[in-house]
């Protein structure tokens, strides 16, 4: 599991509110799924390598070990942010999108509107303390869900679960990854072709 240490969170959803869908592994296999971020910590992590958190790892992590519960309850939010992000585009689910919209809302409450360091625009500022986190998270899940999702795709693979914008020349790719989740299942089909092909009671070389 991803520390805020060591954050290892995967980025081939190719908008980062995919990527949040992605801190779950083989989502679709119940006895294999694994959610990367057990922790608040862990939130903090992937906002800190998607470079969307709002002040320092550490100072957000501090707070967080002041405030034990509050960090527990805002935990709780991002995960449900994520699995609404899911739902909604990948079920179409009315009441997740609407969960979603509520939070940006709720996000953009709590942050203040401010001229950048440039002078030639404005910015929404978010705070930096617990629900920052949370903020961002509902900032980039109203990003996504505002876009064309035409090109939103889940992997190929009976088990993995990732999702990810297919943005290949022919819109037709298949897998989270060639290399990982599409090489297995090619070896999987090879092996099972030879497995047929080969005679009754035959043993491999």
């Amino acid at each position: 599991m991803a520390t805020t240490g060591s954050p290892t969170f995967p980025e081939v959803g190719g908008h980062a509110a995919l990527d949040l869908v992605d801190t779950v592994h083989w989502r679709l296999d119940p006895r294999r799924s694994i959610d990367t971020l057990g922790t608040f910590d862990d939130v903090v992590a992937w906002c800190d390598q998607m470079g969307v958190l709002p002040g320092s790892a550490e100072q957000v992590t501090r707070l967080a070990a002041s405030a034990p519960e509050a960090a527990a309850r805002e935990h709780a939010a991002v995960l449900a942010l994520r699995e609404a992000v899911y739902q909604a585009v990948f079920e179409s689910s009315a009441a997740a999108a609407d969960h979603v919209a509520a939070e940006h809302v709720a996000a953009l409450g709590r942050a203040t509107f401010e001229r950048d360091a440039d002078q030639v625009s404005w910015s929404w500022r978010l705070p930096a303390d617990l629900s920052g986190p949370r903020s961002a998270v509902a900032l980039l899940a109203h990003s996504l869900l505002t876009s064309d999702l035409a090109a939103a795709r889940q992997c190929g693979d009976d088990a993995c679960g990732w999702v990810y914008l297919d943005t290949s020349p022919r819109h037709n790719r298949v897998w989270c990854t060639a290399a990982g989740c599409g090489n297995r299942n090619r070896v999987a089909r090879h092996q099972a072709k030879r497995r047929t092909a080969r005679p009754d009671g035959a043993r491999p070389a």
